[in-house]
C-alpha cells in the first residue's frame, strides 16, 4: 500500500529517519535551486517540497515547506529499505534536529562549518562540497605533517576524478583500494611522528600491495593512446604505477 512521506507517494519501503549530514543539506539546496527558473528573482520563500537521493549512503533527504513559514519548515533524512508492499512504514525519532538552519546559512551565501569525523570524509566534503561547507581537518590529523599528506591525498582523488577510466568499475575498486591504503600509511606515519618524504616512501609501498591486473587490463582494452595523452605525466603516484603496469603487460604480448 502506497504511503504519503512529506508530500510524496511511494511504496514497497521502510524509512528510519537519521540525522542529516552536510552532504544531504547541500543536496537538497542544488536540487532546491535546480527547480526554481527564475534565479534572479529566488528566495528561500520560493522553495517548496524537494528531495534529494543519496546512493552511496542509502537516503533520502526531503525538505518540506509549509506554506510561506519558514520557522516550520523542515528537513528529513531516512535510511531507506525495500519491503513487501502493505508493510511499509516510517520510523521516526522526535530527538533529531529537523530545522532548517543550515539550509538557511547557504542560502544567505554563507558557507557551513563541518569537521569531518574521519579523514575519508574530509576528503569526500572538500573534493565534492568545499563550494558550500568549510571543512575541518579531524583533530588527529590537524598538524603540520597531516595537512601535506592530506595535500597529497587530494591530489590523488582529484586526478582519478580527471579521467573516465576511473569511473569504471575496476577503476572505482583500484581508486578506493588505493586511497585507503594511502590514507593507513599516513596515519602510520602520523602515529609515528614521521615526515611527509616517510609518508611518500610508504606510498610506493602500499602500491606493491593493491591489486593491479584489473586496472592494468582496462587501460589496454581502452585501446586508446588519447587516454595515455590525457593522464601523463600525471603527478600521481598511483595513476603512473597503474599506467606502467599496463606497459608492462603490453611488453609481454
Amino acid at each position: 500500500m502506497a504511503i504519503r512521506l512529506h508530500g510524496f507517494f511511494s511504496s514497497g519501503k521502510r524509512y528510519i529517519q537519521v540525522e542529516s549530514q552536510p552532504h544531504h543539506i547541500t543536496g537538497i539546496f542544488r536540487n532546491i535551486v535546480n527547480s526554481c527558473n527564475n534565479m534572479h528573482e529566488f528566495t528561500f520563500l520560493h522553495a517548496e517540497n524537494v528531495y534529494f537521493e543519496c546512493p552511496e549512503d542509502g537516503t533520502i533527504t526531503f525538505y518540506q515547506a509549509i506554506g510561506n513559514d519558514v520557522a516550520n519548515s523542515a528537513i528529513w533524512t531516512y535510511l531507506v529499505y525495500e519491503c513487501p508492499e502493505s508493510e511499509e512504514k516510517v520510523f521516526r525519532d522526535p530527538c533529531i534536529d529537523t530545522s532548517t538552519n543550515c539550509l538557511q546559512e547557504i542560502f544567505s551565501g554563507n558557507k557551513l562549518v563541518v569537521v569531518a569525523t574521519g579523514i575519508h570524509d574530509y576528503l569526500k566534503y572538500e573534493y565534492y562540497e568545499s563550494e558550500y561547507l568549510d571543512v575541518y581537518l579531524p583533530c588527529d590529523w590537524e598538524t603540520p605533517e597531516g595537512r601535506e599528506i592530506v595535500n597529497l591525498l587530494l591530489e590523488e582523488l582529484k586526478a582519478f576524478k580527471s579521467s573516465s577510466l576511473f569511473a569504471e568499475d575496476a577503476g572505482k575498486q583500484y581508486m578506493k583500494a588505493v586511497i585507503d591504503k594511502f590514507i593507513q600509511a599516513g596515519r602510520k606515519v602520523l602515529d609515528n611522528s614521521g615526515t611527509l618524504k616517510d609518508f611518500e616512501l610508504l606510498q610506493y609501498e602500499a602500491l606493491k600491495n593493491v591489486r593491479i591486473h584489473e586496472i592494468a587490463n582496462l587501460i589496454i582494452e581502452y585501446n586508446d593512446y588519447r587516454l595515455w595523452q590525457a593522464v601523463l605525466p600525471s603527478k600521481s603516484k598511483a595513476i603512473e604505477y597503474a599506467f606502467n603496469a599496463a606497459l608492462d603487460l603490453i611488453c609481454r604480448i
